[in-house]
């Protein structure tokens, strides 16, 4: 008898990106580098200054948290904070040149991981993959 979690949508993704997701994690922790971290610098890379909101909300974490990673990230000078003008309760967060650097290797890292992951897959089979997971993720 089949399980239900065998053909439920959100397990099957939650299992994929997990399995995924598993040899580059490890790539990151033999670096020293938290998946927190990764995440905040791919979504910054190469140019994309974000609020704090913004990038909990693509990191997938809470608020507070990602206010805390990224004190902890400045401290390290890979981000750096910067008023909005015209609102000073917003800031906008920056890779640093250091936090570039490191994301630009990072990022390279992250394209060959992927490149192993999609091999047996054909371009087209490639885009439609990516592009239900995008509709996916602004449902």
């Amino acid at each position: 008898m089949a399980r239900f979690t065998d053909t439920y949508l959100l397990y099957l993704l939650a299992q994929a990106s997990s399995r995924a997701s598993a040899g580059f994690h490890a790539q990151l922790a033999a670096m020293g580098i938290a998946v927190s971290t990764w995440r905040i610098l791919a979504t910054l890379y190469p140019d994309a200054p974000a609020g704090i909101s913004e990038l909990a909300a693509s990191c997938l974490t809470k608020q507070p948290t990602m206010t805390r990673q990224i004190d902890r990230l400045v401290k390290a000078e890979l981000v750096s904070r910067h008023m909005i003008r015209g609102d000073r309760r917003r800031v906008q967060i920056r890779l640093t040149e250091q936090g570039r650097g490191l994301a630009a290797r990072l990022t390279a890292l992250a394209c060959t991981h992927e490149a192993k992951i999609l091999a047996g897959l054909a371009p087209a089979a490639i885009a439609q993959v990516k592009q239900v997971l995008a509709d996916l993720g602004n449902t």
